[in-house]
C-alpha cells in the first residue's frame, strides 16, 4: 500500500535536509578514489577564517566539557607538540590548530571547523609507531587547511536547498499520484547522498596528498601513511559484517592505498630515525588511562624491557599499589614519564621532599610544563612552601588548551598564601575553557572586587572579564 507523507513528517523531513551536515571530517578508508579531479582553490568559502576561528573555540571548549578528553598535561602536551610540529608545514590560514586525546576505543579520528583535531586512545593503540600516528594528523591537518570542511558546509547549504524544493515537489505530486510524488522524494535524496559522497572522496583523496606534502616537510616518514592505511584495510575486510560488506562494495579502497604508497615514494628514501621514546611511553600510558580492552588492552610483545617495566607500574599505580609501583620503578629517574610515575607514587604516600628532589631538575630542564609544575607545586603545599609553590606556578604561560588540573591547583595555591584574586581568576580561567560563561564572568567579577588586588592581577581579570563577556555574546547568537 503507496503512503503520503504526513505534512508533520514532512515538516521534519525538510527540516532535516535544511540543517548544516555536521562539520567534521572522519578518517574513512571507504572513501579510495585518490584520482579524482581537485575540488577547486582552498580559499573559496563563506566562512571567513575569523568565523572558523571563533567556532574552533566554542567546539574545542564544548568537547573538552562534554566528551571523556584525556585530560593528562603530558598526553595533552605531547599530542599538541605532535600536532603543531605538523600544522607549522601547512599551507592557509594563521587560525591556531587545537590537538585532543578522547577515550574511546574505537579506531577513529576527525577535524572540525575551526582546526579542532580529535585523536581517539583506540587510533594511538592502533599505531605501531609515531610516524603512523603523524600520518593520521596530517591527514586531519590538511582537510582543514584545504578547508574541505568549510567548503562542505557551503556546499550542503546549496543542495538541501534544492533537495528541500525537490521534496516540496514530490508532495504535491503525491497529492495525485502517490507513486510519482514518492519517487521524486527518493530521487532527491538519493542524489544529495551522491554528491556529498563524490565530494568526500575528492576531499579524502586531497587529504592524502596534502597530507602526504606535510609529514615529509615535517620530517616524517611518508611511507607510514600508506602503511597505516594497509593495516586499518587488512584489519576491517576480515569476516566484520557490515563493514566486511562495505570494504566489499569499495574495492577503490585498495587504489587509494596504492596511489598513496606511490606518491610517498615521490619523496625519495627516508632515514628511519630511533624509534620515539615519549610515543612510546605515552602510548603504554595511554593504553592504562582508557582501560583498553581486546587487543588494544595487549602490552606489545616487542618492546624493551623498560618499557615493559614502566607500563606495568602504570598499571599498578592506577590500582593504587603504591608500594609495588616504588618496587620496580625505584624513586629516581632522570627521563620525564618514568619521574612523573614515580612522584605520583610517591605524593599519594605524602613523601613531598622525594617528589621535590625528583622533580626540581627536571622542571629547570622542561621550563613550564604543566605536567612536572602541577605535582611539583602540589608537593610544595604538602611541605607548607605555598609561596614557592606560588613562585613556581605562576610563571607558567597560559594558553587555550592549559590543563584544566593546572588551574585547580593554581586556585588551592593562590588561597593558601591569600590571593583571592588570583584564586578566583584561576577559577574563571577554567570555566572559561569549558564552555561556562556565566561562572567565569561571576568569578571574573569576584576576582576584580578581591581585597588588596595588585595592578597586574586587576588588569588580567578585566581582560579575562571582556573574553567571557564576549564568548558569551557569541553563544547566545548561536555563533
Amino acid at each position: 500500500m503507496n503512503k503520503i507523507l504526513s505534512p508533520a513528517c514532512l515538516s521534519m523531513l525538510i527540516s532535516a535536509f535544511l540543517i548544516v551536515l555536521p562539520v567534521q571530517a572522519e578518517l574513512d578508508l571507504s572513501l579510495p578514489d585518490y584520482n579524482l579531479p581537485d575540488i577547486g582553490d582552498a580559499s573559496i568559502g563563506s566562512i571567513s577564517y575569523a568565523k572558523e576561528r571563533m567556532i574552533g573555540l566554542k567546539v574545542l571548549r564544548e568537547i573538552r566539557a562534554d566528551a571523556p578528553v584525556i585530560e593528562d598535561s603530558e598526553i595533552s602536551a605531547w599530542i599538541r607538540s605532535l600536532g603543531n610540529r605538523l600544522s607549522a608545514r601547512a599551507s592557509g590560514s594563521s587560525n591556531p590548530y587545537y590537538f585532543l586525546v578522547v577515550k574511546d576505543d574505537r579506531v577513529n579520528a576527525f577535524a572540525t571547523l575551526g582546526g579542532v583535531i580529535v585523536v581517539n586512545t583506540g587510533l594511538i593503540l592502533q599505531t605501531e609507531s609515531e610516524d603512523e600516528l603523524a600520518a593520521v594528523l596530517a591527514h586531519e591537518i590538511a582537510h582543514i587547511s584545504q578547508r574541505h570542511i568549510a567548503r562542505m558546509v557551503e556546499n550542503s547549504k546549496r543542495n538541501m536547498l534544492g533537495t528541500g524544493v525537490a521534496i516540496l515537489a514530490g508532495l504535491l505530486a503525491s497529492s495525485k499520484n502517490a507513486e510519482a510524488g514518492q519517487a521524486i522524494i527518493t530521487g532527491a535524496v538519493a542524489m544529495q547522498a551522491h554528491n556529498d559522497l563524490t565530494f568526500s572522496r575528492a576531499a579524502e583523496s586531497e587529504a592524502d596528498r596534502v597530507g602526504l606534502r606535510i609529514l615529509a616537510s615535517a620530517g616524517f616518514n611518508p611511507a607510514a601513511m600508506p602503511i597505516f592505511l594497509k593495516k586499518l584495510e587488512a584489519e576491517f575486510s576480515g569476516a566484520r559484517g557490515v563493514a566486511n560488506e562495505y570494504l566489499r562494495s569499495h574495492p577503490l579502497t585498495v587504489k587509494r592505498v596504492s596511489d598513496a604508497r606511490s606518491t610517498a615514494a615521490k619523496y625519495g628514501r627516508f632515514n628511519p630515525k630511533k624509534k620515539s621514546l615519549t610515543y612510546q611511553y605515552l602510548r603504554e600510558k595511554i593504553r592504562v588511562l582508557s582501560r583498553a580492552t581486546g587487543k588494544h588492552g595487549q602490552v606489545p610483545q616487542n618492546i624493551s624491557a623498560t618499557l615493559r617495566r614502566y607500563a606495568k607500574a602504570s598499571a599498578l599505580l592506577q590500582r593504587g599499589n603504591l608500594n609495588a609501583v616504588l618496587t620496580i620503578m625505584g624513586t629516581k629517574s632522570a627521563n620525564k614519564s618514568e619521574a612523573l610515575l614515580i612522584a605520583n607514587a610517591l605524593l599519594q604516600q605524602r613523601k613531598y621532599q622525594a617528589v621535590v628532589q625528583l622533580l626540581k631538575p627536571l622542571v629547570r630542564l622542561y621550563a613550564g610544563e604543566n605536567a612536572l609544575i602541577i605535582p611539583l607545586a602540589n608537593a610544595y603545599l604538602g611541605l607548607g612552601k605555598a609561596a614557592q609553590a606560588w613562585q613556581l606556578i605562576n610563571h607558567v604561560v597560559l594558553s587555550e588548551q592549559s590543563s584544566l588540573t593546572f588551574f585547580e591547583v593554581r586556585q588551592r595555591v593562590a588561597q593558601q598564601i591569600g590571593l583571592i584574586g588570583a584564586a578566583y581568576r584561576s577559577v574563571a580561567e577554567r570555566n572559561l575553557r569549558i564552555g561556562e560563561y556565566q561562572h567565569a564572568i561571576t568569578q571574573a567579577l569576584q576576582a576584580m572586587k578581591a581585597a588588596h588586588i595588585s595592578a597586574a592581577e586587576l588588569k588580567a581579570a578585566q581582560y579575562l572579564l571582556r573574553k567571557a563577556k564576549i564568548a558569551e555574546k557569541n553563544h547566545s547568537l548561536g555563533q
